[in-house]
């Protein structure tokens, strides 16, 4: 199944917009799969429902770095895999050991964060915040935003168009214990997508240094463009010669001596999109593991 197969899943139309014919794109290097419809309600077929409780545990601020007290719901059938870093005793070498994390959720009417939280201490060692779109279209404080953000472009050449979400904050609390908290946050935003009805059309800023990170999980990144506000499309490519981040950070990765940090402190936030070919993936992947269940 390609993503224009949605067309058949969405039952609504945009309250924000109109929805534009789609077009029937052919992307030929995948491979298609055949997955539940939402009239089947793929949710209903692949994942129980659980029940749900609120649960209080210290959460990092985001903008603050400091710790707070906060309360949010968790079903205890909402888990996900993310990997913790130990040293073999035998060997003495670095190994990723998978560790089953508790999700909790909260929403402000706007965003929905999931919190990914240590199954026994309830400590949060990461978490990802959702902004949905068509509900923050209609938020008056974000009129600054909604002017000047790429966010809400459409991107036919990306297959980017009509509705979407974007990835607010996403946050390793601990880097040098953890990691792959970006691989779970990406499936979750893909599940949320689905539980609203909507195309998954998932887009983001890279915040800084953080771009070889998002390419290696399958990120791809938006052309500078002569009209952004935020970024000088003639000093970007006379410094870099291409207005095309991708080659870039492509160039950075392969330049980079294995086990060093990938350096793109100079690119500062640029703007990133789910391609097609990781969406399908994260679709095969939650016809038989989703991480986010129904309450009851």
């Amino acid at each position: 199944m390609n993503i224009n197969d949605f067309n058949s899943l969405i039952q609504q139309d945009s309250y924000v917009r109109k929805q534009r014919p789609k077009q029937n794109f052919d992307i030929p290097s995948i491979k298609p799969v055949k997955l539940p419809s939402l009239n089947e309600d793929v949710f209903e077929k692949t994942a129980q429902p659980g029940k749900k409780e609120e649960i209080e545990f210290c959460h990092f601020c985001a903008k603050t770095k400091t710790p707070q007290k906060i309360k949010a719901m968790h079903n205890n059938l909402n888990k996900g895999v993310v990997y913790k870093k130990i040293v073999n005793q035998t060997t003495g070498k670095p190994e990723k050991v998978p560790l089953v994390v508790d999700i909790a959720e909260s929403h402000d009417g706007i965003s929905t964060s999931y919190y990914f939280l240590e199954p026994d201490t309830k400590e949060e060692i990461g978490f990802v915040v959702i902004d949905d779109w068509r509900k923050k279209f209609f938020d008056i404080t974000n009129s600054y935003e909604l002017e000047n953000t790429r966010l809400l472009d459409d991107f036919p050449k990306q297959h980017i168009e009509g509705d979407r979400i974007s990835i607010d904050y996403l946050q390793n609390n601990d880097e040098s214990k953890y990691c792959g908290i970006g691989k779970l946050a990406d499936q979750i935003a893909v599940e949320y997508c689905l539980q609203e009805g909507i195309e998954p059309n998932i887009l983001s800023i890279a915040e800084t240094n953080s771009h070889a990170a998002h390419y290696k999980r399958g990120r791809k990144f938006l052309p500078v463009d002569k009209f952004d506000k935020d970024i000088d499309y003639y000093e970007f490519v006379k410094t870099y010669g291409t207005n095309d981040p991708n080659k870039i950070i492509e160039k950075r990765i392969a330049c980079t001596p294995k086990g060093q940090k990938v350096d793109t402190s100079d690119l500062y936030g640029l703007y990133m999109y789910m391609p097609q070919d990781i969406v399908q993936k994260y679709l095969e992947q939650i016809k038989t593991k989703p991480v986010l269940h129904k309450n009851v």
